[in-house]
């Protein structure tokens, strides 16, 4: 037999052992539900959540046939779910259906017009977590404004929204930025909007106001900040300034405790 016609003949073999085992695995029952959750430091879902979610949406999904399947039906119920930002699907050549989730990250603890909700890094609210405890910042607002009827639709991150909470919106990006900054972040235990729609923090140590004003120049105001710390009241201590005002240019303005 030619060289050519043993590897055509082997070739075909191999063709006919791929097919015959994708035909096999396709009308084969599914295998089970790998859930794996990208860390994001809270850990709002377990895997265990996820496969839950499934087959509660999707009660009959164990005995299904693999090509009966329908993964982009299955994550896009994942995505309705207020704790996930995304979801992906997909089998493995063991029969199992593999399921990655990046997860919504919970940045404030709101207390807003009589509600409780969290606000995500992503800009989403989620309702509270009865199974774990979030340390994160407490958020609240002091400033009157019109009511909203139904908080979990907001999407502080749409730019598009031009009707968005103002409150919020500081809020929001005052949390994600200390979020994404520990050195600052892990300073703070409050953040709210005063009367006069300033944002103002609460430190974890002494009994002081830390004034923000608005989100601008974030960054410089932070490093003011540090440098005042760094400089100014580790020498005197927390409990010299019952406030500290960084709301104005290049400037860090301290009133004195009476």
């Amino acid at each position: 037999m030619k060289p050519t016609v043993k590897h055509i003949i082997i070739i075909a073999l191999l063709t006919a052992i791929v097919v015959t085992f994708h035909i096999v695995r396709r009308n084969s029952t599914m295998r089970g539900i790998e859930s794996h959750i990208a860390e994001d430091g809270i850990g709002l879902l377990s895997p265990t959540d996820i496969d839950s979610l499934i087959v509660l949406s999707h009660p009959h999904i164990r005995q299904t046939d693999i090509k009966d399947i329908d993964r982009k039906a299955i994550a896009e119920t994942l995505k309705q779910h207020p704790y996930v930002a995304d979801a992906t699907t997909r089998l493995s050549t063991g029969g199992k259906l593999l399921v990655d989730v990046t997860p919504n990250t919970p940045v404030v603890r709101m207390f807003y017009q009589g509600n409780e909700f969290y606000i995500s890094q992503q800009g989403t609210c989620m309702p509270l977590c009865a199974k774990k405890f979030c340390n994160i910042l407490i958020g609240n607002v002091n400033l009157s404004e019109p009511l909203l009827a139904n908080t979990s639709a907001l999407n502080l991150a749409d730019t598009a929204n031009h009707n968005q909470p103002s409150s919020l919106l500081k809020i929001w990006k005052t949390a994600c930025f200390l979020n994404d900054n520990p050195k600052y972040g892990d300073i703070f235990d409050q953040v709210s909007i005063a009367a006069n729609g300033d944002i103002c923090l609460i430190p974890k140590l002494g009994e002081l106001t830390v004034i923000l004003g608005d989100t601008t120049q974030m960054n410089t105001k932070f490093e003011n900040l540090w440098a005042f710390l760094d400089q100014g009241i580790s020498l005197v201590g927390w409990d010299t300034y019952s406030v500290i005002n960084l709301k104005y240019r290049n400037q860090v303005v301290c009133t004195k405790k009476k």
